[in-house]
């Protein structure tokens, strides 16, 4: 199970491209009345509501390795993102049940509200990606899940990365290496030579 776990970003790409493209596949049958792509968005929505069960199964077995204490804004992402992810299942399952129910009348109105729908789900599927993104890459949480599934120590907390122009970043900035200290050093002028010294005559 722990092979697993970390595993998250990855599992969350599935219900992304096929929710998505769901939408993409519906709203093509819809303007060119091809009945193939309707059946190429059911499967796709079908696929990517157990896509979004997965996530969330794995989404909740990693947080559990994040540890406690988290940082105020990591943890604010993390609630957020951990909120939009029951919705963007709860909406997912909701409209296979939906498409089930409707499959024998699936036209006119019904399926442009049906699309509509599926328009409103790929909105909140990606914005729910867009927010992992940031936990991920500015706040480094699958390293810190990572490192603990497997049984490694959690990297020290200035080794993860910081939002670019934060104070943490100015903060790990030592004086001997940041650019207004190696500005400073290279305008050092040379110590003069002692008075009295001789030229070698």
């Amino acid at each position: 199970m722990n092979t697993l776990i970390p595993n998250h970003p990855a599992f969350v790409h599935f219900p992304l491209g096929l929710l998505a493209g769901a939408f993409v596949f519906e709203l093509l049958g819809l303007i060119f009345k091809r009945q193939s792509l309707h059946d190429a968005g059911r499967a796709a929505l079908f696929l990517g509501a157990l896509g979004a069960l997965v996530s969330v199964a794995t989404g909740l077995a990693g947080e559990e390795l994040l540890g406690e204490p988290q940082p105020p804004l990591l943890h604010d992402l993390i609630e957020r993102h951990e909120t939009l992810a029951f919705i963007t299942a709860a909406l997912a399952v909701v409209l296979c049940m939906w498409r089930i129910a409707v499959r024998k009348r699936y036209r006119g109105s019904t399926r442009a509200l049906f699309v509509l729908a599926l328009a409103v789900l790929c909105g909140v599927v990606l914005y729910t990606g867009h927010i992992g993104g940031k936990m991920v890459y500015e706040h480094g949480a699958a390293v810190t899940v990572g490192r603990r599934a497997f049984g490694s120590p959690p990297l020290p907390a200035e080794s993860l990365p910081a939002p670019t122009g934060s104070p943490a970043v100015e903060e790990r900035r030592s004086p001997a290496t940041s650019p207004a200290a190696g500005a400073a050093g290279s305008t050092e002028k040379p110590a003069a030579a002692p008075e009295g010294a001789t030229t070698g005559k």
